[in-house]
């Protein structure tokens, strides 16, 4: 049996242990509501957390064809679903990025329990390392894009409150710089006081 077919058929399991290891960097509370709740509306970053790594676990899968390569454009999006709840979580980058790492483990979990009969799968376990390492650089550039784009809402969103409590104490007039883009609409800055 080769790996492909042998992780068709251990799909679920897999992806449980998968699943675990996921839901083991949240407290237990949140892990076990995750992973209980099952409605999409009730329970959406559970459905993220689960849809995606289904999709990345099938798209790593369709990779291990001969001559074939994962669909990185379906796989993308499902990392980037992934990565975009667990970007605006209290995570180090290496806490939300580490549970790409651990599908290997659960891949090697599975394969183990062969014991000697898993010995063939081992040596096809290099291809599925080198995507899931390939997927990780991915995901370490999503994540980059999202915590940018996260502390530049941030300070849009203190500049804005600035000039807010700048304008209802009169030391300012004119529009918003954030919501023209351009300045004051009459030509003040934020900072021009009125005399």
């Amino acid at each position: 049996m080769d790996l492909k077919s042998f992780l068709l058929e251990k799909r679920t399991s897999v992806l449980e242990r998968w699943l675990g290891d996921v839901l083991s960097s949240y407290p237990s509370q949140t892990a076990e509501f995750i992973r209980n709740r099952k409605n999409q509306f009730a329970n959406p970053v559970g459905n993220i957390i689960s849809e995606g790594i289904s999709g990345i676990f099938d798209g790593l899968l369709a990779g291990l064809e001969a001559d074939a390569q994962p669909d990185a454009g379906v796989m993308a999006d499902f990392l980037e679903d992934i990565i975009k709840v667990r970007a605006i979580q209290d995570f180090s980058a290496s806490q939300a990025l580490g549970f790409i790492f651990s599908l290997k483990k659960a891949v090697r979990d599975e394969v183990g329990a062969l014991g000697e009969g898993g010995e063939g799968l081992h040596k096809e376990l290099g291809r599925l390392d080198g995507s899931i390492d390939r997927l990780a650089l991915a995901a370490f550039d999503v994540y980059s894009q999202c915590r940018e784009r996260i502390y530049e809402l941030k300070a849009n969103e203190v500049r804005n409150q600035t000039y807010r409590i700048l304008q209802q104490a009169n030391l300012i007039c004119g529009t918003n710089p954030a919501e023209t883009g351009k300045g004051g609409g009459n030509g003040d800055s934020p900072e021009k006081k009125i005399g």
